[in-house]
């Protein structure tokens, strides 16, 4: 049966898992590893448009073929590779790239086991051009778990995902609490799924990282702030990180108070956000007097009455490091801070924690907004 398989970055993987989930909600994946999942075979094309705005996946390979190195010998994978290559419709220029994840398989070379498969495919009628072939075969191998995979690559083995030259520092308006982009781009996927022509709500969105991620995607967004300051620093960092990718988004900024998005947002917005992402400040802030729970629960009432159904709320909150699994809340009591949000009509899907540094880790929460009746 003709495969996809899914290989994921390893900076995250449980959040990469549930944006793979969260981009391509009609493909069921299984996981064979920490880094490694496969479905049914999808279109090349959905999956090159899932590689395009996703933060956590890598790459994907069709058709592909896979064994456990533990209990199978590697060289029963070249026959199954010679299977795919000589049933391919097409012939021209490949290359094959190889990477390796987690450490090594002892015994297997990948570059050896690369250059018997680009063997095969000249046996078949391919030639070689590893600078810009028409066609890439990708090889991973696991060392975590022992499986070797080979397909037909759709995306690269890059790691940067061009996220660097977004970095914070980097961003004509910089302040030191900036979300890493990656992060970023991950959160709004979560909470939006599949591109479409709805519009990603970032109601407190400061330097403006949720916004440039959503826009350099394709994105239609809209961002809100209570400080001009912020208003116009975003909007030098959307310009900015926007001006090399031709898109057709449409972004707003507006100045205004997320507690009463009602009566800011455009009517025309009203039930057709697609998610939201929210990262509330902490500490000193522009909505003066407020408590951290008060604030929160506030935006999200005033959240149910824009939404649309179907939309998602990631919510970002700063956490102490713990271990075991616990959520030790920088500011408050988890059950507490948890029925705030189920009375404010948020209902919590899942939640993921990210190290930051030595004191510091965030909690990212992927909740449900029901609408108001």
């Amino acid at each position: 049966m003709a495969q996809t398989l899914a290989c994921l970055r390893g900076w995250h993987v449980p959040l990469a898992q549930a944006e793979l989930s969260a981009l391509l909600p009609q493909t069921e994946f299984t996981q064979l590893s920490s880094r490694m999942a496969v479905s049914e075979q999808v279109d090349r094309d959905l999956l090159r448009l899932t590689l395009d705005c996703a933060g956590g996946i890598q790459c994907f390979l069709n058709d592909a073929q896979i064994i456990n190195a533990e209990v199978t010998d590697v060289a029963n994978l070249l026959p199954l590779v010679a299977g795919i290559i000589e049933n391919f419709p097409k012939r021209g220029s490949l290359a094959v790239r190889y990477l390796r994840i987690a450490g090594r398989i002892d015994g297997l070379s990948t570059k050896f086991l690369a250059g018997q498969i680009g063997g095969i495919a000249v046996e078949h009628g391919f030639s070689i051009d590893l600078g810009d072939p028409d066609y890439e075969i990708g090889l991973i191998a696991d060392g975590s778990s022992n499986y070797v995979a080979c397909g037909w690559l759709v995306g690269d083995f890059d790691d940067s995902i061009g996220t660097a030259t977004r970095r914070p520092t980097e961003r004509p308006f910089f302040r030191p609490i900036s979300l890493d982009p990656r992060l970023a781009r991950l959160s709004v996927n979560l909470a939006c799924g599949p591109v479409d022509k709805r519009t990603v709500l970032d109601p407190m969105t400061g330097t403006g990282g949720f916004a440039m991620e959503a826009v350099t995607m394709g994105r239609n967004c809209l961002a809100i702030d209570m400080d001009p300051v912020m208003v116009s620093g975003t909007q030098q960092n959307v310009s900015w990180a926007s001006r090399n990718i031709p898109s057709d988004a449409d972004f707003q900024i507006i100045c205004g108070d997320a507690t009463k998005l009602d009566e800011i947002i455009p009517t025309e917005l009203h039930g057709n956000i697609s998610g939201v992402v929210l990262d509330p400040p902490y500490g000193r802030n522009s909505h003066g007097s407020q408590s951290h729970f008060d604030l929160i629960s506030k935006t999200i009432s005033s959240l149910r009455n824009v939404v649309s159904a179907s939309a998602k709320l990631v919510l970002i909150i700063p956490i102490n490091p713990s271990e075991g699994g616990e959520i030790d809340l920088l500011h408050g009591n988890w059950d507490d801070f948890s029925r705030m949000l189920t009375n404010s009509g948020a209902g919590i899907i899942d939640h993921w924690q990210e190290h930051v540094h030595g004191s510091l880790s965030r909690l990212i929460l992927l909740a449900t907004i029901s609408p108001q009746d």
